[in-house]
């Protein structure tokens, strides 16, 4: 079904509409709006009227996106004042272009504008007076504010997210994004959907990056390349890796920080890949029952003290063997073994509800496998973040959790990079 804001070709001039069509149906909003980016330009909002792809004054122009070019995007106004609306996402910005639409717009009548230009990035080489320069995130953290409020800021915030949707998809958006992380929202009322899914991974990560506990606390290097995306994938992810190698590895050579994100949860986990090498494999495997218990357990009161008892995750160690058709295929999962290891300790398993008997063989189970094996099994350890009614991810700090899930793991970090320089 066709979105009531599709009514352009260019995405620059959907978003435009979309905003612009939701300030004149809800003049509560308007008033918002206008107090947030444009404090006291207007008295009140009663007499105030609004255009797009148009001059003050004039019908909207049934002309073509290209014909429209040399028209402001959006015009707020009233008899003596107007506010001149400029959109852009990719299409490049100048001073001309802003002083020829302020020309115009005084050739009506106005000797009072004021501008205010929406774009993708912050502009730092347009210098006007009487221009503010904003960007299409910080009109999404305003919706996202007003959203309790306004039927029509909720509108404005779902199209966002499916334009930016698209726009990934069609290669339109290529680097950047014009929403924020405020939280994973998957529930019964709003269904997961892969490119949803795709969009809050991109935007979890970026806000991962620009945290620098993990630097410190971990060694991680936020500013190294990401996964590039399977679309074939049921489950996505991303990963973030240490500071410690010298060499120019794959991820898949060394310990690594996974973010998930699947139908029911999402995931981070400490994952060590079965080809990992040099100093890291030789601490992972010397490793003893008794070291590997005593920091498993550790780890298991981290994740206590992040997260206490609540249901809304499950703090988890796996072993897997899987293999890939191709490189742009979905994994075969062979075997998995996934377990909660608050199980293993008799002092965490009785604080579950249920009550959980204690079963250390599990744990000894996945041990002996890491152990012993002689094909590509996988080892990963981390928390599981459930998208129900206890869910603690459906917040704007949900990225905090992943940093809390890593730091969890720190005692098996601190064993496995120990001598690396």
């Amino acid at each position: 079904m066709r979105n009531i804001f599709d009514q352009y070709s260019k995405p620059e001039n959907r978003l435009t509409h979309a905003l612009i069509s939701s300030l004149n149906e809800d003049k509560k909003l308007l008033s918002s709006f206008l107090k947030k980016f444009c404090k006291n330009y207007f008295p009140n909002v009663s007499s105030l009227k609004i255009d797009q792809q148009t001059l003050p004054g004039l019908k909207s122009l049934q002309l073509s996106d290209d014909k429209k070019k040399g028209l402001p995007d959006g015009v707020i106004y009233n008899d003596e004042k107007c506010l001149i609306i400029e959109c852009k996402i990719n299409l490049e910005l100048t001073e001309d272009q802003l002083v020829r639409h302020e020309r115009t717009v005084k050739r009506k009548g106005f000797d009072q504008t004021f501008g205010l230009t929406i774009t993708k990035d912050s502009i730092s080489n347009i210098n006007l007076k009487n221009w503010l320069h904003i960007t299409w995130k910080e009109i999404y953290n305003w919706a996202y504010v007003e959203k309790s409020k306004s039927n029509w800021s909720n509108k404005l915030l779902d199209y966002l997210n499916v334009a930016e949707n698209k726009m990934v998809e069609d290669e339109y958006l290529t680097e950047g994004s014009i929403t924020e992380f405020n939280g994973i929202h998957f529930d019964n009322e709003n269904e997961y959907s892969h490119l949803e899914a795709k969009r809050l991974l991109k935007l979890l990560m970026n806000k991962i990056k620009k945290n620098k506990t993990l630097a410190r606390e971990l060694n991680i290097n936020l500013s190294g390349k990401s996964r590039g995306g399977i679309k074939k994938e049921i489950v996505l992810w991303d990963y973030l890796t240490f500071n410690y190698n010298s060499k120019v590895l794959s991820f898949t050579d060394e310990p690594h920080l996974t973010v998930a994100m699947g139908q029911r949860y999402v995931e981070g986990h400490l994952t060590i890949p079965y080809r990992i090498k040099g100093k890291t494999k030789k601490n992972f495997y010397k490793m003893t029952w008794e070291e590997f218990n005593e920091i498993i357990y550790q780890i298991a009161l981290n994740f206590k003290k992040f997260f206490g008892n609540s249901e809304g995750f499950m703090p988890h160690l796996y072993t897997s063997q899987r293999r890939y058709p191709s490189q742009s295929s979905p994994s075969i999962q062979d075997a998995v073994l996934d377990i909660d290891i608050r199980t293993a300790f008799a002092d965490l398993s009785s604080e579950l509800k249920p009550t959980q008997k204690q079963q250390t063989e599990w744990l000894k189970a996945v041990f002996e496998i890491n152990q012993n094996k002689r094909s590509n099994i996988q080892f990963g350890i981390g928390g599981k973040f459930y998208f129900n009614k206890h869910t603690i991810v459906n917040n704007k700090d949900a990225d905090q959790v992943l940093i809390n899930t890593f730091l969890a793991c720190k005692p098996l970090v601190k064993y496995l990079f120990e001598g690396n320089k």
